[in-house]
């Protein structure tokens, strides 16, 4: 038999919030947390939400939208070859 995803997600919801193992630290399942399920091979990932979770297809599948923080200034410089200590000017300037 298979538990659907909302059914593990309640009991991790209850687990967590209201019969926390002793030993664990954390905090509880909060809105705005996200849960990552693997079930059978497979990845889901969950929103908790003010009212269950939401599911959030493709949310590993993103990726970041600078792929360092040198490029990140390079593009705030608008140079190709932007070195970060020589266009302190230039970062002033704008907002990082």
């Amino acid at each position: 038999q298979d538990v659907p995803n909302n059914e593990i997600l309640e009991e991790l919801f209850q687990m967590f919030n209201l019969s926390r193992p002793q030993d664990f630290e954390g905090h509880s399942l909060s809105v705005s947390d996200v849960i990552a399920l693997k079930r059978n091979g497979k990845v889901s990932v969950h929103y908790v939400d003010s009212i269950g979770f939401k599911e959030l297809p493709g949310f590993l599948d993103k990726k970041p939208e600078h792929s360092s923080v040198l490029q990140m200034l390079k593009e705030k410089c608008d140079a190709p070859e932007c070195n970060p200590t020589g266009c302190r000017k230039a970062r002033a300037e704008h907002e990082l």
